[in-house]
């Protein structure tokens, strides 16, 4: 049979944390994560959108740059058309030049572009107006005529005019500087009939870097100066990110004009990147690029293709710090970081409560299912929540709980019922409440008649067929569901299930029944496996109470047939043990009857009526061990047999000597008549004497002591033996005589009492003192005495101090034998209600000398009805049977002297409970 063993406990996890805390923490957790999320997607799409806001800035820039070269190309084209159709061509000295000076500082101030008007004149002669606007004046006017000896070196005057060009000083510089022929704009323009456009150089005449425009109109070149740092300020109209740099460059990559935004805390880094990606990417090229510079700061390099003055091909580049291009994206993304952080310190102690809100129905529930797991099933207080799932849970554990506890609850009642009907009915009454079913019935399979019977439950309609389908059911292998048709329902839901043992037998059917519809419990699959778990309880505990039942029967047909036994050693005790249960327990329904006194708290429950039928059965169980001559010993002289006729012969035998005796006197001669006398004499002598010691033998009446010494007297009469009286003997009577036989024929005395007749004691430790028993009797000498004048001096009844023992030893082999028999708990006071009825109330009785509080009222209660018993019992060997009324004086006596319960015996003679037992001789 497999055995259960118990599962190993799991190690425990070196820390674990309640539901709450990763609840909150996870909660915490997805927002830190979300929030993330959302940061490092926004700080993405705004890098993102920055990238192309810096490509459209970019874009916007190349275009608005190269608009405002193309308004600067136009406006100075224009310019030329005006100067070329000047007449100041015409003028030849200075005071005629200064006339158009108007003219020519209202065409700077139109185009801020324009750095200087330059006309140099075939003759060596030059005029250049330029702004300044220093302390002396905005405008600056040199002016190299020859206007005396052609041949003399001409002299530069450098004038200074205020803004409404009145004259604030003048001076004279050599003019060599100033030779427009020695210049590039001057021999490229003069040897073409276009406009020309110079790279970016130094003009020797204004000593800055610019462009020059140029055309030749007659023998005169009109030239227009474009300064870098004024195409530089052009850069600085558009809007780039702090620290960029936007920078021209022609198609050698010499730097046109730049600029740098504030906030470029490295110069350097931003040539050194422009410097790479021009390297990169060639000329007319349009893109972007990462670059990073010798620091490690990432740089944004963006260039485009322009067309510059005069259709010169130049290449704008851009390089703007990635940090100021992203700045704003870093500093939202500070912002959502922070706010992130906030968010979730904010939101930690919301989820924290939130979790505990959440958690707390499943901590209930997980000391529910601890509970559970513990079989503790005291009523806890509802678990809802707002989690679905959470709430669907605590419904569940809550009817599996109640279906746990009313499952073990039953199964508990069925495995412990003596009543097995009433416990049916808790079935039939518990699968009707769990099935929420109209009807339950239990029937089961009567063990003598076979057929079912109703043991249980509601009463079947009659059209059901109840018992049909109950046949039906039992040849099901499990759970069967029918639909019937009645007068009164045309759909009746029928759930049957079979009672079978473990081992497949039949033993009846749970049968539910309900109008059928949707929410009908015997439908459900669950309530149908409920069912199918308590019928198989059910049926295994109807299965054990009928081998229970059986095994009482058996052991109750064993202990009576034990006890039957015992009264059939004796034809004179038969029926005394049967007798003896029937008193017992009528006195003890009176005893329980009472409502006052020392008795009223007197009870007994099934068990104890169980274990006072059995003790009563039992009481006498030791005499089994007791010799039946000794128990029967009807007279002094009996042990196997009755040995008065040993006697007989004896004295048979003397007078036989007294008659051979009397016909060899006469046969000697001497006088008959008197020898017939002495024979008479001697034979009414042997008549008397043997009548007397028969009557000694019957016992019926005390011994004198004159009746002493007359059977001291008779035992010195000896006869004469002369067969050897060792033959034919046992080993063990043998080892009784003397090793010496006495020389034949041998003197005998006439009443034998010699050693041979007594059988010693063997060494016995249930006598000792401190025996395991608590027995405290005075144990005789000898284990018998058989000496024919030993017994027959018995001065009252027929047995000797050996053989009165041996019949009180029977109580003790009681004793001893049924503690040994491992009596079930509820039996276990059977030993000792059934071996106390020799004690007395008053510590004389015997084997343990027990006193009353130290017996229960059940054992006092057996003492009572033996006693009655063995008072009025017929024909017992040495005496006649007394009558009720003589028993019952007998006992008020016994009671009065505290041999027995006087409580008890008041009410044995109250409810007269000799009543109730049968009559002597009756077994039945």
């Amino acid at each position: 049979m497999p055995t259960l063993a118990r599962p190993h406990a799991r190690p425990m996890l070196p820390w674990r944390l309640p539901l709450h805390i990763p609840v909150a923490v996870l909660f915490s957790l997805l927002i830190l994560g979300v929030g993330t999320a959302i940061t490092l997607y926004h700080f993405s799409e705004t890098r993102r959108l920055l990238d192309a806001a810096n490509d459209q800035l970019f874009q916007g820039i190349t275009a608005e740059v190269e608009r405002t070269l193309g308004d600067a190309d136009r406006a100075v084209k224009r310019g030329f058309v005006l100067l070329t159709g000047s007449p100041l061509a015409e003028a030849t000295t200075f005071a005629e030049r200064l006339r158009f000076l108007p003219e020519l500082t209202g065409f700077l101030e139109a185009d801020p572009v324009i750095d200087s008007v330059m006309i140099g004149y075939g003759d060596g002669d030059f005029l250049l107006v330029r702004r300044v606007g220093d302390d002396r004046g905005p405008w600056e006017v040199v002016d190299v005529s020859r206007e005396g000896d052609v041949d003399e070196e001409p002299v530069a005057i450098v004038s200074r005019f205020d803004a409404a060009l009145r004259l604030v000083d003048a001076s004279t510089q050599p003019s060599a500087r100033y030779e427009p022929r020695l210049s590039n704009w001057y021999r490229l323009a003069a040897a073409s009939d276009s406009l020309i456009v110079t790279p970016p150089q130094i003009l020797p005449q204004t000593r800055q870097t610019g462009i020059t425009f140029a055309r030749r109109s007659g023998a005169e070149v009109f030239a227009v100066n474009v300064g870098l740092h004024n195409l530089s300020q052009l850069l600085a109209r558009p809007a780039t990110p702090p620290g960029s740099r936007l920078q021209l460059v022609d198609r050698r990559h010499a730097p046109v004009a730049s600029r740098d935004t504030p906030g470029d805390a490295d110069g350097e880094g931003s040539a050194e990147v422009i410097t790479s990606a021009l390297r990169t990417h060639p000329t007319g090229h349009t893109g972007s690029l990462q670059l990073e510079d010798a620091g490690g700061r990432a740089w944004r390099v963006s260039t485009a293709p322009l067309t510059g003055f005069g259709e010169q091909h130049w290449t704008l580049v851009i390089a703007s710090p990635e940090a100021a291009i992203f700045a704003e994206a870093d500093r939202q993304r500070r912002h959502a970081v922070r706010f992130t952080v906030i968010a979730v310190l904010l939101c930690f102690p919301l989820a924290w409560g939130l979790s505990r809100l959440l958690t707390t129905p499943l901590h209930r529930l997980a000391h529910v299912a601890h509970a559970l797991s513990a079989l503790q099933f005291q009523p806890q207080p509802e678990t809802r929540s707002v989690i679905l799932e959470v709430d669907q849970l605590a419904l569940a554990i809550t009817l599996m709980r109640s279906a746990i506890s009313r499952f073990l609850e039953m199964g508990r009642d069925l495995g412990a019922a003596r009543d097995v009907g009433g416990v049916l009915d808790d079935v039939a009454a518990c699968a009707r409440e769990v099935a929420g079913a109209r009807l339950s019935v239990v029937e089961v399979i009567d063990e003598a008649e076979g057929p079912l019977r109703r043991a249980a439950g509601d009463a079947m309609p009659p059209a059901l067929a109840a018992d049909r389908l109950a046949r039906c059911i039992l040849e099901a292998d499990g759970p069967a569901s029918l639909i019937a048709a009645t007068p009164d329902s045309p759909d009746e839901h029928v759930l049957g299930i079979p009672l079978r043992t473990p081992d497949g037998d039949a033993l009846g059917t749970l049968m539910l029944v309900d109008r059928r519809h949707p929410g009908s419990g015997l439908a459900r699959a669950e309530v149908a496996s409920f069912l199918l778990a308590l019928a198989g309880s059910a049926a295994v505990a109807l299965e054990n109470q009928r081998l229970l039942r059986g095994r009482k029967a058996l052991l109750r047909g064993v202990i009576s047939m034990v006890a039957e036994a015992i009264d059939a050693k004796s034809p004179y005790t038969g029926g005394h043990c049967r007798r003896v249960t029937v008193i017992a327990q009528a006195l003890a329904r009176s005893a329980q009857a009472a409502t006052d006194g020392p008795l009223a708290a007197y009870r007994l429950d099934a068990a104890g009526w169980e274990a006072l039928e059995i003790a009563c059965w039992l009481h006498d169980c030791g005499k089994l061990t007791t010799p039946e001559y000794v128990i029967d010993k009807a007279t002094k002289l009996e042990t196997l047999h009755n040995r008065i006729h040993e006697i007989r012969t004896r004295f048979e035998v003397l007078k036989r000597d007294a008659d051979i005796a009397f016909w060899q006197g006469v046969a000697g001669g001497g006088n008959q008549a008197n020898l017939q006398a002495t024979r008479d004499a001697e034979w009414r002598r042997l008549d008397d004497d043997f009548a007397f010691i028969a009557h000694c033998n019957r016992g019926s009446e005390g011994m004198n002591e004159a009746d002493l010494a007359r059977l001291d007297l008779i035992a010195t009469r000896t006869w004469q033996r002369t067969l050897d009286h060792r033959l034919g003997l046992s080993n063990a009577e043998l080892a009784r005589l003397p090793d010496t036989p006495a020389p034949l024929p041998a003197t005998e005395p006439l009443l034998a009492d010699g050693p041979d007749k007594v059988i010693p004691r063997a060494n016995d430790n249930l006598f000792a003192a401190g025996n395991p028993w608590g027995f405290r009797m005075t144990v005789p000498e000898r284990l018998y005495n058989h000496g024919e004048l030993h017994n027959l001096k018995i001065v009252r009844g027929t047995l000797n101090d050996e053989e009165r023992f041996k019949i009180k030893e029977h109580i003790v082999q009681t004793i001893i034998m049924l503690s040994r028999l491992p009596f079930p708990r509820d039996l276990a006071a059977v030993p000792e209600m059934a071996c106390g009825h020799h004690e007395t109330i008053d510590g004389r009785g015997y084997p343990r000398r027990l006193r009353a509080d130290e017996m229960s009222v059940t054992a006092r209660i057996l003492a009572v009805a033996d006693i009655f018993e063995a008072l009025t019992a017929a024909d017992r060997p040495y005496r006649s049977a007394n009558t009720v009324d003589e028993a019952l004086a007998i006992m008020g006596r016994m009671a009065e002297q505290r041999i027995i319960d006087a409580d008890l015996f008041a009410r044995f003679v109250q409810d007269e409970v000799w009543r109730h037992a049968p009559p002597p001789g009756v077994l039945g």
